[in-house]
């Protein structure tokens, strides 16, 4: 008996005349993979009024401030990256990974009680899922050549066009290939693709990593020579971070 909403094989047409107008032959996606938890990127600014109040204050402000971020460490693992000289409107972001939205949710309850979050801004806020890759068996960039940790983290949200999703999946993966295949000859940029769909206002949101800020450059400009980026919609803004404890960037502010 056939699951309701789902045809039985033998009701489908046989004849690929008989198929609905329009509708691409071939398979369009592959099974729902499993979740591995969740990620926020958040870009935040501060004000140009708190950067004149007295040391004292900014000093209370960012303990606290780095209190309530510490307090969620159970809960979520958070990086940071100082923005300094590399985008105007930020002054740091934070990588946030937890095995569900509620860690992502918890961190943020504790961010936006403190005294700090009254005079910084957070200007951006990118939410994904981890999961794995359809396209792909693993992550590009060779991490037993070039380990981690590493200096640089490069992300934007990424939009694919329509009709890319319309394509046969196998078509998909044809083109795929030549993307990974022009990523390879960069192994010592790791890539980080999570997904947005439903959650967030992207498809997807790409964090590449290294420590070579000139190869992720290079890597960029290839792969808007392949096939791939014909359907690519949107992949701005992009932020660029230096790995910098956030102690010491709240130290700066």
């Amino acid at each position: 008996m056939s699951q309701p909403g789902i045809q039985d094989a033998s009701a489908r047409p046989s004849n690929p005349a008989e198929a609905p107008q329009g509708a691409p032959q071939g398979r369009h996606s592959r099974g729902v993979e499993v979740c591995k938890g969740f990620v926020s990127y958040q870009c935040w600014k501060v004000s140009q009024e708190w950067r004149r109040q007295d040391k004292a204050k900014k000093a209370a402000d960012t303990a606290e401030f780095l209190k309530a971020v510490q307090s969620r460490g159970d809960e979520v693992e958070v990086k940071a990256f100082s923005t300094a000289g590399l985008k105007a409107e930020m002054d740091f972001m934070l990588w946030n990974k937890s095995r569900s939205l509620d860690g992502i949710h918890s961190l943020g309850w504790a961010q936006r009680g403190t005294e700090f979050s009254k005079w910084a801004e957070l200007k951006f806020n990118y939410m994904a899922m981890l999961k794995g890759s359809p396209y792909a068996e693993r992550s590009e960039g060779n991490p037993e050549l070039y380990p981690g940790p590493y200096k640089y983290l490069f992300i934007y949200p990424f939009v694919k066009t329509r009709p890319w999703y319309l394509l046969p999946l196998e078509e998909r993966m044809r083109v795929m290939k030549g993307h990974i295949e022009t990523s390879k000859a960069f192994p010592m940029v790791k890539i980080n693709t999570s997904y947005s769909f439903g959650i967030d206002d992207q498809d997807f949101v790409v964090a590449f990593e290294s420590n070579e800020a000139d190869q992720f450059v290079n890597l960029v400009q290839k792969l808007r020579e392949t096939e791939s980026s014909l359907y690519t919609q949107r992949d701005t803004p992009m932020y660029v971070g230096l790995s910098t404890p956030l102690e010491e960037i709240l130290k700066t502010l």
